[in-house]
């Protein structure tokens, strides 16, 4: 009886626990949703609404739907979520076993902003932290439960992130995660991602992780991504304004996790239709397409090797500005120097005990380029196109002697080659040969005003060179090769450093018969030298050559003809002599031969005097005149005739009857005795000879011109005959000579009207 009732009792009390589970069981979704939503302030900080709740407390389960958290301010929503699964198996917990057979998250929409160092999810992760700081025994028996995560899956998600600082916003769509399953032991998991950007491109993630050993193996295929989304970032470090085109990798990147520069990476990196813009929308660098393959690079072996990287359509803009600044540097924004931290010391140590940089690109390419060199450094800014660029070289590296080729058309006429053998980690052993064909010259013509205050207007130009740099001692030949090279008449509004050089006057005596200049300037130095620069000894030898030309323009171009320069450069003349030698009548044919060579340059031929001598001897000529009229009535009478010049050429000035006569002159005029029959002359006839001086010099020049024209047939504007002013023939000791120069006949302005 006993019995019986024992067992209905415990039939009841059975039967009620198994209700109460039964009540718990159903009641339990209700009852949680609606304390969760009552409570989510206390429990979370934010509010959170829930459309349904549904925990199963027999088969593990958990399913909510349309699920929302709101920011602080319980209006924009933080996270909605449309269906969140969770599966999980109960009595496995028995054995300390936690086997989860699903985590599905289903059309969620994550909101994330961030400011400075602050996100909208910060008070959500301080609800959840502990305040008890004091440090906790560290538990040193290894953990008897085993965990496995199955099936974890986020779908049809959307997440949109929001730099507030930057203005800058990223919108994923359609993201997506699946991890087949979860190895906490050492088994590797597969994690695989993939999301679309709103802007366009698509992102695939396939990573293989070992939590054990930490080490992973990651697959990153990203196509089309625009890059237009990075514009904020490149704004805080450069002054751009524009920065477009898609970039497509497909990488492999195998490394550690707890060493983040210990891994290897491979693949490919490929964009098209790039553009970068600076602040004042000019073009710094645009390309159609790049691609390179990458063999293999590894931070902690110092190793880069590059298999390939080819450019299409590269199109840049080099601008030099006065202060030696470009348009590149201008592109960097000044960084904060900040003091050296201990990490940043410890990192240099670091850096320095890396092995070698092992750096290779085993072909290189650049082809369908150009560049625009302005250079606004100069009074007259250039702007020169250099088109057509292809860029060669095969195995390129640091530590190896390399070669490259390059060639391009400058300015559609002309045409640059250049072939380089060197080494790329500096200037020590290199070997440039360059070939210029066909340049306009008219296209310098500012750099023409900059250094000697003309401009050029016609020619064209070829130059070859060679540098050759042998532990730093540079031994380099270039050549020019200018045809018809012209220059306009000087600028004096341009302030030149070389605008006293006679350019127009050298280029024109330069120039040969075929109107071709050919020059060599040959180069030397040490370019380690802080005083070395190739621009300076370039100039310094053309410009000491132009001075050449200046002082002794007619013994170049007599060399050209294949005449004495020495003997045409100047031409003697006797004071007393009104008519010429056979010897400078020939001068004066060579002298018309040169004029006919450079019909651009008026011969020029300056007669001079050694003023004291030629009054000396005109003196004593006038004195032994009177002497021999005196002698000779009939002479007085009808003129001096060839005969009687002889005679008196040959009058003695020791002769007595000759000194008597002349002191007799003097006694007439009631002048002094003088001490010698020269001071006699000079004191009788100086005023008179010097007269007679400027008479013969003129009748020299009439006679000189007039063979030229008429005999030589040379152009009157060709030809220039002249004396210099008595005060400067007074003022000098020379000899008495035609001196003979090239000069140019400038421009005369035209006067306004």
């Amino acid at each position: 009886m006993f019995k019986k009732k024992w067992i209905k009792i415990s039939g009841i009390v059975l039967a009620s626990i198994l209700t109460l589970i039964l009540l718990i069981a159903i009641f339990i979704s209700p009852i949680a949703k609606s304390y969760i939503e009552k409570n989510d302030k206390e429990l979370l900080g934010r509010e959170v609404t829930i459309d349904k709740f549904k925990l199963n407390i027999f088969n593990g389960s958990l399913r909510i739907e349309k699920l929302n958290i709101f920011e602080k301010d319980n209006k924009t929503k933080f996270i909605s979520v449309d269906t969140f699964k969770f599966n999980m198996k109960i009595y496995p917990l028995l054995a300390q076993k936690v086997v989860v057979q699903q985590i599905l998250l289903a059309g969620a929409d994550i909101n994330i902003n961030q400011k400075g160092s602050e996100f909208n999810f910060d008070d959500i992760i301080k609800k959840f932290s502990s305040n008890d700081s004091t440090p906790q025994p560290e538990d040193t028996t290894a953990s008897k439960w085993e965990i496995s995560l199955n099936n974890i899956t986020i779908k049809q998600t959307n997440i949109t992130y929001k730099d507030l600082e930057l203005n800058s916003t990223w919108a994923l769509e359609d993201f997506a995660l699946n991890i087949p399953s979860m190895y906490f032991d050492n088994k590797s998991s597969d994690i695989g991602i993939n999301l679309k950007f709103k802007n366009g491109g698509s992102l695939a993630l396939d990573a293989k992780y070992n939590m054990q050993t930490t080490k992973y193996n990651l697959d990153i295929n990203l196509q089309n991504f625009a890059l237009n989304n990075i514009l904020p970032y490149l704004q805080q470090s450069m002054n751009v304004s524009e920065v477009s085109g898609l970039l497509s990798t497909n990488l492999n990147v195998k490394g550690d996790v707890n060493h983040v520069m210990d891994f290897v990476l491979k693949g490919n990196v490929g964009a098209k239709n790039f553009s970068l813009l600076d602040n004042k929308k000019r073009n710094v660098v645009a390309f159609n397409n790049f691609q390179t393959k990458i063999d293999e690079v590894s931070l902690s072996k110092n190793k880069y090797h590059i298999g390939k990287l080819k450019i299409d359509a590269l199109k840049s803009q080099f601008d030099l500005y006065k202060d030696s600044s470009n348009n590149f540097t201008y592109l960097m924004k000044p960084s904060k120097e900040e003091p050296e931290t201990k990490q940043a010391q410890t990192d240099t140590i670091k850096k320095s005990s890396q092995p070698k940089m092992d750096f290779i690109i085993r072909e290189l390419i650049v082809e369908n380029s150009s560049l625009t060199f302005n250079d606004q450094s100069i009074q007259v800014p250039l702007s020169y196109p250099i088109e057509n660029i292809y860029i060669k070289s095969n195995n390129f590296t640091l530590d190896k002697e390399n070669q490259l080729e390059l060639s391009a058309s400058l300015a559609k006429t002309g045409k640059i080659d250049i072939k380089w053998k060197g080494y790329a980690d500096g200037i020590a052993n290199h070997n440039l040969m360059l070939v210029i064909n066909n340049l306009n010259l008219n296209d310098f013509s500012p750099y023409s005003l900059e250094y000697f205050a003309r401009p050029l207007t016609k020619g064209n130009l070829s130059f070859t060179s060679q540098n050759i740099i042998t532990n730093y001692n540079l031994k380099g030949t270039n050549k020019l090769d200018i045809y018809k090279c012209e220059v306009g008449d000087k600028d004096k509004k341009v302030k030149a450093e070389y605008a006293n050089i006679p350019l127009k006057l050298g280029l024109y005596v330069l120039k040969d018969r075929k109107d071709k200049i050919v020059l060599d300037l040959p180069v030397k130095g040490n370019v380690n030298s802080p005083e070395f620069s190739y621009k300076k000894l370039i100039f310094k030898t053309l410009i000491n050559l132009l001075v050449k030309v200046a002082t002794s323009p007619v013994s170049l171009v007599a060399e050209q003809l294949g005449f004495d320069p020495e003997a045409i450069s100047n031409i003697p003349v006797e004071p007393l002599e009104r008519e010429f030698t056979s010897e400078q009548f020939e001068k004066f044919k060579q002298l018309s031969e040169i004029s006919n060579a450079k019909p651009e340059l008026v011969l020029t031929l300056t007669q001079q005097a050694n003023y004291k001598k030629t009054i000396e001897e005109l003196s004593l000529a006038n004195l032994k005149i009177a002497y021999y009229k005196n002698n000779n009535p009939s002479a007085s009478q009808n003129g001096l005739e060839l005969i009687d010049i002889a005679q008196v050429k040959e009058i003695s000035e020791k002769d007595e009857a000759f000194i008597a006569f002349a002191n007799r002159l003097l006694e007439q005029k009631g002048m002094s005795k003088q001490n010698s029959i020269t001071e006699t002359a000079l004191t009788l006839f100086s005023q008179e000879a010097e007269k007679q001086m400027i008479t013969f010099m003129q009748e020299r020049n009439n006679k000189i011109v007039e063979h030229f024209i008429q005999v030589l047939k040379v152009d009157s504007t060709k030809i220039k005959v002249l004396s210099l002013p008595l005060e400067e023939i007074k003022a000098q000791s020379g000899k008495n000579q035609y001196n003979v120069s090239l000069e140019v006949m400038e421009a005369t302005p035209k006067t306004q009207q």
